[in-house]
Parts: C-alpha cells; sequence; structure tokens
C-alpha cells in the first residue's frame, strides 16, 4: 500500500433502516481517520443515514437482500469486483456468509466477519441459525464481533476465544446525564413532574415487545406518577400497540419515533428497561449506563453488559418482578456512568483508534 492510498473497507449492513448495527457502524466511520480509511456502505435500501455517509465521504450501494441468495450474491461480487476493496467487512452475523462468499468470487483476500448478536431456542429462524453457524467460518479470513459471548457463541468457544473483540463504543460527549435538561426535555413531550420508563429498540421478537407491554401494564397500574416511553418501529409494532389498547393504558404508553439526537431521549428516562430474548452486546445499554440511568436487562443479555455495575439481570417470565426492580431504580434515581463507560474501552475515540490497528494488520498479512 502506498503512503497516499486510502485502505477501502466494503461495510456490509443490510437493513440500515434502523437498528443497532448501522448506527455502530457509522459511529466508527464518523471517528475513524477518513484521510487513511474509506467505507463504503451495503444496504437494502434507502435510509436515514445516506447522506451523512456520503457527506463523510463514502459510498452507498444498494443490494438486494442475502434472504435473495444468488441474486444477492451476483450483485455484490460485481460491486466489489468494480470497486477493488482492500477488506469486506460483513455485519450479518449468521447471514455473513452470503456477502463474504461474494467477497472471495471477486477476489478479495481480506473478508470479515463480524457477530453481532446471537440467538433464542423459541425464536422461528433458530433452526436455520443452528445450521447457518456451521459455515460462518467458511469464507472470512478474520473473525470479529461485539462481545467474547457473541464470538464464542458463532464461532465455537476456541476460535470465539481468539476473535477480535470490537465493542460498540459510543460518542461520551453525547451521552451525559450531568447537563440538566432531562427535566426540559420531558416537559417538550407533556411528561412534566413524571418518572420516565423508557425504552429503545426495533419491534421485533428479539426485543420481546409483547413482554415488554405487560412490563408497562405493571408499572403504570402501581405507579401513578410514572409513564412508559418505547422508541423504535418494526414488525410487531401494531400488535405491541394494539395490546396496550387492551390493557387500557394507552393514555401513559407511548411510542416516540426513532431520532438521530437519541441522547434526549436517555436524558429524560429515569430507567432503562431491555428483556430481550437474545442479543450480542446492545448499544442502547452501552448509552443508557453513559447516561448515567439504572438499566433492567433480560437474563439472557451477556453480563459483558453491566460496564459500570448499575444492571440488574432479570428473568423474561415474571412482570409483576420487573415492576417491582424498577420501582425501586426510580428511588435510586441516576448516576455518573461517563467515566466507567470510558475505563471499559467504549470510548469511540479509543475503540476506533483499535479498529484502525485491526484494518492495519490486515494489510501486514498481505
Amino acid at each position: 500500500m502506498t503512503d497516499n492510498k486510502k485502505i477501502k473497507i466494503a461495510q456490509v449492513v443490510g437493513n440500515a433502516s434502523c437498528g443497532g448495527v448501522i448506527s455502530c457502524v457509522l459511529n466508527f466511520y464518523r471517528n475513524i481517520d477518513r484521510d487513511k480509511f474509506s467505507f463504503d456502505f451495503f444496504t437494502y435500501g434507502v435510509s436515514p443515514f445516506d447522506e451523512e455517509i456520503k457527506s463523510l465521504g463514502g459510498n452507498v450501494f444498494y443490494i438486494p437482500s442475502v434472504l435473495n441468495y444468488f441474486k444477492s450474491v451476483k450483485a455484490m461480487t460485481k460491486l466489489f469486483r468494480e470497486n477493488g476493496y482492500d477488506a469486506v467487512h460483513a455485519h450479518l452475523t449468521t447471514l455473513s456468509f452470503v456477502p463474504l462468499k461474494a467477497a472471495k468470487k471477486a477476489g478479495i483476500k481480506n473478508r470479515i466477519c463480524h457477530a453481532h448478536s446471537t440467538a433464542h431456542i423459541s425464536e422461528k429462524r433458530w433452526i436455520v441459525k443452528a445450521t447457518l453457524k456451521k459455515i460462518s467460518k467458511v469464507y472470512p479470513t478474520r473473525l470479529a464481533g461485539c462481545s467474547r459471548y457473541a464470538c464464542k457463541w458463532l464461532y465455537g468457544k476456541k476460535q470465539g476465544e481468539k476473535a477480535f473483540v470490537l465493542h460498540n463504543a459510543i460518542d461520551l460527549d453525547r451521552f451525559s446525564s450531568d447537563d440538566g435538561r432531562g427535566e426540559e426535555i420531558k416537559k417538550t413531550f407533556g411528561f412534566e413532574g413524571k418518572k420516565v420508563v423508557g425504552h429503545i429498540g426495533r419491534t421485533e421478537f428479539q426485543k420481546n415487545p409483547l413482554f415488554l407491554a405487560k412490563i408497562f401494564k405493571q408499572v403504570v397500574e402501581k405507579n401513578s406518577d410514572t409513564v412508559c416511553v418505547t422508541v423504535g418501529d418494526g414488525s410487531l409494532a401494531e400488535k405491541f400497540r394494539q395490546k396496550i389498547k387492551s390493557y387500557g393504558i394507552e393514555d401513559r404508553v407511548f411510542m416516540l419515533n426513532e431520532t438521530k439526537k437519541v441522547e434526549d431521549y436517555y436524558k429524560m428516562f429515569d430507567v432503562f428497561v431491555l428483556p430481550s430474548k437474545f442479543e450480542g452486546l446492545p448499544l442502547v445499554a452501552v448509552e443508557a449506563q453513559a447516561s448515567g440511568i439504572p438499566c433492567l436487562l433480560s437474563e439472557k443479555i451477556t453480563r459483558e453488559t453491566d460496564i459500570t455495575g448499575k444492571c440488574l439481570f432479570l428473568p423474561i417470565k415474571d412482570p409483576v418482578m420487573w415492576e417491582k426492580e424498577i420501582k425501586k431504580c426510580l428511588e435510586t434515581g441516576k448516576y455518573q456512568g461517563k467515566t466507567a463507560v470510558a475505563e471499559a474501552g467504549y470510548d469511540i475515540t479509543q475503540e476506533a483508534m483499535l479498529l484502525e490497528k485491526f484494518y492495519l494488520s490486515l494489510e501486514d498479512e498481505k
């Protein structure tokens, strides 16, 4: 590589309309040295992030869903070959074999599989995912993941231990509990004088929205000064909405739109809940802790998530238990989490440098 040649990385993220994966990868692109590295994003269609990616110097290519296997492989092979990437970094977990097969066909020597999540046995796609895990190591030349837990789940214990772990790091200047704007933001939403129990996540099976609705029912029935907020859309959004309506609590539970200024939501939350059926290492829980919010998380989520010691892991069976712990958290209040999050390796400026070293190590191996 010559000194004036950027290292070009194809970042295959799939669905970029919402979710933590696109947010995570774009966060790294904002903070990596763009004089040395160039990212192109491969997504399934137009997203709210396209313009920012282009403004940072990247390109956005729309590809067929990898579920349309042959069409997707053909399209990506052509694009990878035409653009001459130094590496293809696939963020589709068990489905990463699709872009990585295309990368191999295109002659891309560096092919990275990245584990962003795990799975749950009750998931409809459990058998499919379990099967795909077996071929997750066929096409990549390097293995990576957002947590050691996610790496072991996808690659197996032995290779998972050796995989490169890149924390889902955040811009700590955005997430802070000490700017005093929480009450002001509550007022703009009509929550003045209220406690706010918040959740951020796609309304999909993984995030367990119908159990979340049960938690919210317990909270609003037993805490008159509290409202509940969920942020994020998805295929189960209407079912969630109907469940809330059937409980008769639609005047106390609010579904808010996603925003690029997600930090404002955290500032008004007093407790954060994430009753997921499975995760890798959820970015939202890192953001919540940096914002100083007590977190109640599903016991299915890796304990690596507890960066500040302020997370409690609960079984996703008893909403009454969740309500009792929420009440305790409301009484305890917020804390300063920024320093602990930084020291644990979740400062994006530091992790971006680690990613740079990782990409440079690929060049050294050529």
